[in-house]
Protein backbone atom coordinates (compact mmCIF):
# COMPACT_ATOMS: atom_id res chain seq x y z
CA UNK A 1 0.00 0.00 0.00
CA UNK A 2 2.86 2.55 1.02
CA UNK A 3 4.63 1.75 -2.77
CA UNK A 4 1.07 2.36 -4.24
CA UNK A 5 1.17 5.86 -2.53
CA UNK A 6 4.85 6.91 -3.09
CA UNK A 7 4.58 5.65 -6.80
CA UNK A 8 0.78 8.11 -6.96
CA UNK A 9 2.71 10.65 -5.46
CA UNK A 10 5.59 10.43 -7.77
CA UNK A 11 3.29 10.05 -11.18
CA UNK A 12 1.49 13.31 -9.66
CA UNK A 13 4.85 15.27 -8.87
CA UNK A 14 5.99 14.54 -12.57
CA UNK A 15 2.46 15.37 -13.98
CA UNK A 16 2.71 18.90 -12.69
CA UNK A 17 6.40 19.24 -13.76
CA UNK A 18 5.66 17.94 -17.14
CA UNK A 19 3.01 20.67 -17.38
CA UNK A 20 4.95 23.67 -16.29
CA UNK A 21 6.76 24.14 -19.66
CA UNK A 22 3.57 23.75 -21.88
CA UNK A 23 1.83 26.56 -23.44
CA UNK A 24 -1.38 26.80 -21.48
CA UNK A 25 -4.49 28.57 -23.06
CA UNK A 26 -5.76 31.30 -20.92
CA UNK A 27 -9.68 31.71 -21.56
CA UNK A 28 -11.66 35.38 -20.88
CA UNK A 29 -14.54 35.26 -18.85
CA UNK A 30 -16.98 37.79 -20.42
CA UNK A 31 -16.08 40.76 -17.99
CA UNK A 32 -12.39 39.93 -19.14
CA UNK A 33 -10.73 38.48 -16.42
CA UNK A 34 -8.30 35.57 -17.11
CA UNK A 35 -7.01 33.57 -14.16
CA UNK A 36 -3.75 31.47 -14.60
CA UNK A 37 -1.63 29.43 -11.22
CA UNK A 38 0.75 27.12 -11.37
CA UNK A 39 2.20 24.54 -8.65
CA UNK A 40 6.31 24.21 -8.59
CA UNK A 41 7.75 21.02 -7.57
CA UNK A 42 10.91 21.39 -8.14
CA UNK A 43 13.44 21.72 -5.62
CA UNK A 44 15.14 24.98 -4.51
CA UNK A 45 17.72 26.77 -6.48
CA UNK A 46 15.97 25.58 -9.44
CA UNK A 47 14.13 27.56 -12.03
CA UNK A 48 11.23 27.70 -14.26
CA UNK A 49 9.82 28.96 -17.23
CA UNK A 50 5.80 29.07 -17.68
CA UNK A 51 3.82 30.13 -21.07
CA UNK A 52 0.32 30.73 -21.31
CA UNK A 53 -1.26 31.73 -24.53
CA UNK A 54 -4.55 34.09 -25.60
CA UNK A 55 -5.53 35.92 -28.58
CA UNK A 56 -7.09 39.59 -28.88
CA UNK A 57 -9.66 40.36 -31.55
CA UNK A 58 -8.85 43.85 -31.63
CA UNK A 59 -6.87 47.08 -29.55
CA UNK A 60 -7.09 46.46 -25.94
CA UNK A 61 -5.34 47.30 -22.63
CA UNK A 62 -4.06 44.94 -20.29
CA UNK A 63 -2.72 44.84 -17.05
CA UNK A 64 -3.03 41.89 -14.00
CA UNK A 65 -1.52 40.60 -10.80
CA UNK A 66 0.62 37.62 -9.32
CA UNK A 67 0.94 36.55 -6.15
CA UNK A 68 3.47 34.06 -4.65
CA UNK A 69 3.01 32.12 -1.56
CA UNK A 70 5.81 31.70 1.16
CA UNK A 71 5.61 28.78 3.72
CA UNK A 72 8.66 29.46 5.88
CA UNK A 73 11.10 27.08 4.27
CA UNK A 74 9.07 24.55 2.43
CA UNK A 75 7.43 26.62 -0.36
CA UNK A 76 8.65 29.98 -2.15
CA UNK A 77 9.26 31.27 -5.45
CA UNK A 78 10.81 34.59 -6.78
CA UNK A 79 9.67 36.10 -10.00
CA UNK A 80 12.15 36.84 -12.00
CA UNK A 81 10.36 37.87 -15.07
CA UNK A 82 7.20 38.37 -16.99
CA UNK A 83 6.94 39.28 -20.50
CA UNK A 84 4.39 39.35 -22.40
CA UNK A 85 5.13 38.95 -26.67
CA UNK A 86 2.92 39.65 -29.49
CA UNK A 87 3.68 36.18 -31.41
CA UNK A 88 1.81 37.76 -34.45
CA UNK A 89 4.39 40.93 -34.80
CA UNK A 90 6.96 39.60 -32.76
CA UNK A 91 6.90 42.67 -30.30
CA UNK A 92 7.71 42.07 -26.98
CA UNK A 93 6.46 43.99 -23.68
CA UNK A 94 8.54 43.41 -20.77
CA UNK A 95 6.67 44.32 -17.74
CA UNK A 96 7.87 46.75 -14.86
CA UNK A 97 6.55 44.23 -11.58
CA UNK A 98 5.54 46.69 -9.07
CA UNK A 99 6.18 44.20 -5.76
CA UNK A 100 4.76 44.57 -2.13
CA UNK A 101 6.44 41.55 -0.14
CA UNK A 102 4.42 40.07 3.21
CA UNK A 103 5.33 36.97 5.46
CA UNK A 104 2.85 34.80 3.44
CA UNK A 105 4.00 35.65 -0.24
CA UNK A 106 4.72 38.26 -2.66
CA UNK A 107 2.70 40.28 -5.23
CA UNK A 108 3.04 41.82 -8.12
CA UNK A 109 1.22 44.02 -10.09
CA UNK A 110 1.68 44.35 -14.02
CA UNK A 111 1.44 48.00 -15.14
CA UNK A 112 -1.68 49.15 -17.92
CA UNK A 113 -0.08 48.20 -21.13
CA UNK A 114 -2.05 49.16 -25.05
CA UNK A 115 -2.28 46.09 -27.15
CA UNK A 116 -3.31 45.72 -30.50
CA UNK A 117 -5.50 42.16 -31.83
CA UNK A 118 -3.23 39.71 -32.63
CA UNK A 119 -1.89 36.00 -31.06
CA UNK A 120 0.12 36.67 -27.40
CA UNK A 121 2.66 34.66 -24.91
CA UNK A 122 2.57 35.46 -21.31
CA UNK A 123 5.69 33.76 -19.99
CA UNK A 124 6.41 33.91 -16.33
CA UNK A 125 10.12 33.31 -15.09
CA UNK A 126 12.05 32.79 -11.85
CA UNK A 127 13.61 30.67 -9.54
CA UNK A 128 12.52 28.30 -6.26
CA UNK A 129 13.40 29.28 -3.08
CA UNK A 130 11.25 26.66 -0.72
CA UNK A 131 12.03 23.41 -0.21
CA UNK A 132 9.29 21.50 -1.97
CA UNK A 133 9.15 23.81 -4.33
CA UNK A 134 6.48 26.79 -4.60
CA UNK A 135 3.00 28.21 -6.54
CA UNK A 136 2.17 31.33 -7.88
CA UNK A 137 -1.73 32.50 -9.17
CA UNK A 138 -2.53 35.94 -11.25
CA UNK A 139 -5.34 37.40 -13.53
CA UNK A 140 -5.03 39.31 -16.27
CA UNK A 141 -7.82 41.87 -16.95
CA UNK A 142 -8.42 43.13 -20.93
CA UNK A 143 -10.48 45.24 -21.84
CA UNK A 144 -11.00 46.92 -25.17
CA UNK A 145 -9.82 50.25 -26.60
CA UNK A 146 -12.21 51.88 -29.79
CA UNK A 147 -10.50 52.74 -32.33
CA UNK A 148 -9.76 56.47 -33.45
CA UNK A 149 -12.46 55.79 -36.43
CA UNK A 150 -15.03 54.95 -34.00
CA UNK A 151 -15.09 57.99 -32.06
CA UNK A 152 -14.58 60.15 -34.99
CA UNK A 153 -18.08 58.98 -35.84
CA UNK A 154 -19.24 58.83 -32.14
CA UNK A 155 -18.30 63.08 -32.31
CA UNK A 156 -19.40 63.80 -35.97
CA UNK A 157 -23.13 62.00 -35.21
CA UNK A 158 -22.73 64.41 -31.67
CA UNK A 159 -22.43 67.40 -34.31
CA UNK A 160 -25.02 66.23 -36.51
CA UNK A 161 -27.33 66.00 -33.52
CA UNK A 162 -26.54 69.39 -32.22
CA UNK A 163 -26.55 71.17 -35.41
CA UNK A 164 -29.89 69.68 -36.02
CA UNK A 165 -31.18 71.01 -32.63
CA UNK A 166 -29.65 74.18 -33.36
CA UNK A 167 -31.40 74.49 -36.59
CA UNK A 168 -34.92 73.46 -35.24
CA UNK A 169 -34.66 76.15 -32.51
CA UNK A 170 -34.13 78.85 -34.79
CA UNK A 171 -36.83 78.26 -37.10
CA UNK A 172 -38.92 77.79 -34.01
CA UNK A 173 -37.80 81.51 -33.15
CA UNK A 174 -38.47 82.83 -36.38
CA UNK A 175 -41.99 81.74 -36.66
CA UNK A 176 -42.58 82.93 -33.38
CA UNK A 177 -41.34 85.92 -33.96
CA UNK A 178 -43.32 86.34 -37.36
CA UNK A 179 -46.21 85.53 -35.30
CA UNK A 180 -45.78 88.44 -33.14
CA UNK A 181 -44.79 90.95 -36.21
CA UNK A 182 -48.57 89.86 -37.56
CA UNK A 183 -50.19 90.87 -34.39
CA UNK A 184 -48.83 93.96 -33.72
CA UNK A 185 -49.89 95.13 -37.39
Amino acid sequence: MKKLLAASAIAMALSFAGTAAQAAPLTFSSNGVATFSNVITTSAGSTFSDNYTFSLPGNSSASGSLTTITLGQLLGLAINSVTLTNTTTNTVFNAVLNSSSTATGTNYSIPVTLLTGGSYKLNIAGSVSGLSGGFYAGGLNVAAVPEASTTAMMLGGLALVGFVALRRRRNEDSKSFAASQMTAA
